[in-house]
């Protein structure tokens, strides 16, 4: 399912957020924000050296992680860094609403180009059901969107790593399982 690939791509862009809480525990915010944006930096290179090519996805999540961070780095002030899941996952929210709610399926559209070997052949039953799973998909991340600013703002450096990052894939593996859990019960 594209969405998990889409899970796995966004694992490399939460652990510069892991180094920072380290870093920010050790040697304080503003080394931290450093830290975190070399992390991130080194985080393309290695990826591109290992693969051979660069992936958007990467590409644009370890810019968004210099800007955010050169911004907390310059205002002093870490919650434009602290803020960077929320926005990814706000963009992700409106490209999972645009293929829920309208016939322009980009999730779909995604899959292709993460699937490309692979021969899909997609009924409109089996259309309608991946469009009510994005909409299941975008409340949760809606939520857990909101439930990060909020973090963000109020909560402790340790308090928001675990809900912008961890939690996310608890919600998921639960939801995952609990569906999977509903079509072995459903077959019996």
């Amino acid at each position: 399912m594209p969405f998990i690939m889409l899970l796995k791509q966004m694992l490399p862009g939460l652990l510069p957020l892991f180094v920072f809480i380290i870093a920010d525990e050790i040697w304080g915010t503003r080394i931290g924000l450093y830290v975190a944006v070399i992390f991130g930096v080194t985080e393309l290179i290695l990826t591109r050296i290992k693969d051979g090519k660069y992936d958007r996805f990467i590409i644009f999540d370890t810019i968004f992680l210099v800007l955010l961070g050169l911004i907390s780095i310059l205002l002093e002030n870490d919650i434009f860094f602290k803020l960077k899941p929320a926005v990814i996952e706000l963009i992700l929210c409106i490209i999972l609403a645009v293929s829920a709610f309208s016939p322009a399926n980009l999730i779909l559209a995604m899959s292709h180009r993460y699937m490309k070997n692979m021969q899909m052949t997609v009924t409109e039953a089996g259309i309608n059901g991946i469009k009510r799973m994005l909409r299941i998909i975008l409340i949760i991340l809606s939520l857990h969107t909101i439930l990060t600013v909020y973090s963000a703002f109020f909560m402790s450096n340790e308090a928001w790593l675990f809900i912008s990052g961890g939690l996310l894939y608890i919600i998921f593996a639960l939801m995952f399982a609990g569906q999977f859990l509903y079509y072995k019960i459903k077959k019996l």
